[in-house]
């Protein structure tokens, strides 16, 4: 489907065949030059908008960084802060919880980058400028070029802001080289890494590229995520209390640790719907060199292909393919037990797309998946959330669905 952005064309796809040709890149090269441009003031050359095998080196450079070790370590850290936030919530007093989200998964993520001890500063210059440094990045990439380039006053308060950002962060890279020792944060394993094949390790700037890239695409789409999952619950009665009793079992008053997320497997399927539910509004790369879909798996039945240009916008949309039900029955129907082994044959394993697909698969959807695990069984095993407002209202500011407001009265969790 083609679709008409202004001065700019872009071409829609609406299967997972097709999209898989451009995950796995089949159908031939992609890039993600104007994504880049958008952000490169904050981040240079991080793996979200490398493309070839500089994609590839860089995508093998950061995987210690988050192997299941690594994550069961920060794990750890995720699971303390999850607890205190959950016990210092009030109680009969209005809270939003969507708020409350967003700093908490903020806090997490900072503090399993590095350690408080040599990072407090940076820390502090994340938590104030990420949130607009990324609402930026959002206008930027929406705007034609010409429009962007009027926007004089946001442009130098956004280079301002980011030359800030990186020169924190840059001195916690070089305190880390300097120190020589393995913290078991994020950090440690970027600077300690390398590649066995090439030899190579990375560069400060580098290091500082995806240290931002992981706060800027985690900490907004995580939060929303998590929110979205405690709406989902308090939403419907059957699921609350099939939450709550695994809690119950699970958990019992805590505190919540690691060793409890194998035993969650209620609230894993929970949050697989919400992502489901919840999934992106929209992706996009654009064709380095002509591309030609249609082939392999997404072939039809008399074998039509369909070339595309160089610099081709190419855009999909996960929430539509979620919604759609040629691949989810009964999709406007938030069902956690269609992730169930029995139903497994319901779902077309193509049509998961909550994270990205093939080389563009989010390398920390594993994390993300843990601290909201660990976040929302701390919340049910001390705290009886009960809305007080309407359903929240979805918006399109960032990359996934952020729900407007999620006010409710907390009460305390009575055991026997």
């Amino acid at each position: 489907m083609r679709l008409d952005l202004g001065p700019e064309r872009a071409y829609v796809l609406t299967t997972p065949e097709l999209i898989r040709e451009v995950g796995f890149r089949t159908a031939g090269e992609f890039h993600r030059r104007d994504v880049q441009e958008s952000m490169h003031e904050a981040v240079r050359a991080a793996t979200n908008v490398l493309s070839g095998e500089a994609h590839e080196l860089r995508r093998r450079m950061i995987a210690p960084a988050l192997r299941s070790g690594r994550i069961a370590e920060y794990a750890g850290t995720a699971a303390t802060i999850a607890d205190d936030w959950a016990q210092s919530l009030p109680f009969d007093r209005r809270v939003d919880l969507r708020t409350q989200a967003h700093g908490l998964i903020l806090r997490t993520v900072t503090s399993t980058l590095f350690t408080a001890d040599l990072g407090a500063a940076a820390a502090d210059r994340i938590r104030q400028d990420m949130p607009w440094l990324l609402s930026q990045v959002i206008v930027r990439g929406a705007l034609p070029a010409s429009v962007q380039r009027l926007r004089v006053r946001a442009n130098r308060r956004f280079a301002t802001s980011a030359a800030a950002l990186r020169t924190e962060i840059g001195a916690v890279v070089a305190a880390y080289r300097a120190s020589d020792r393995d913290r078991h944060d994020v950090l440690s394993a970027l600077v300690a890494h390398v590649d066995p094949e090439t030899g190579v390790r990375l560069s400060d700037d580098e290091i500082i590229d995806e240290l931002i890239l992981m706060v800027a695409a985690g900490v907004g789409s995580t939060a929303s995520i998590l929110a979205w999952v405690w709406h989902e619950i308090m939403s419907d009665g059957a699921v609350a209390a099939r939450v709550r009793a695994e809690v119950d079992d699970v958990v019992g008053a805590g505190p919540v640790a690691p060793e409890h997320l194998p035993r969650l497997e209620y609230l894993r399927r929970v949050v697989q719907e919400t992502l489901r539910m919840w999934g992106p509004w929209i992706s996009s790369q654009n064709a380095d060199g002509e591309v030609v879909f249609g082939t392999g798996d997404a072939a039809g039945p008399d074998g039509t292909t369909l070339a595309l240009p160089a610099d081709a916008m190419i855009v999909y949309s996960p929430y539509l393919v979620h919604h759609d039900p040629r691949y989810y029955p009964e999709p406007e129907r938030f069902d956690p037990d269609r992730w169930t082994a029995e139903r497994a044959h319901e779902i077309d394993k193509r049509a998961v797309l909550p994270f990205g697909v093939g080389e563009r698969h989010c390398p920390g959807s594993n994390f993300a998946i843990t601290i909201i695990l660990l976040a929302t069984a701390a919340l049910y095993s001390s705290r009886d959330p009960r809305p007080v407002g309407g359903d929240p209202r979805p918006s399109t500011t960032d990359f996934v669905p952020a729900p407007s407001a999620l006010p409710v009265v907390l009460g305390p969790r009575a055991y026997a």
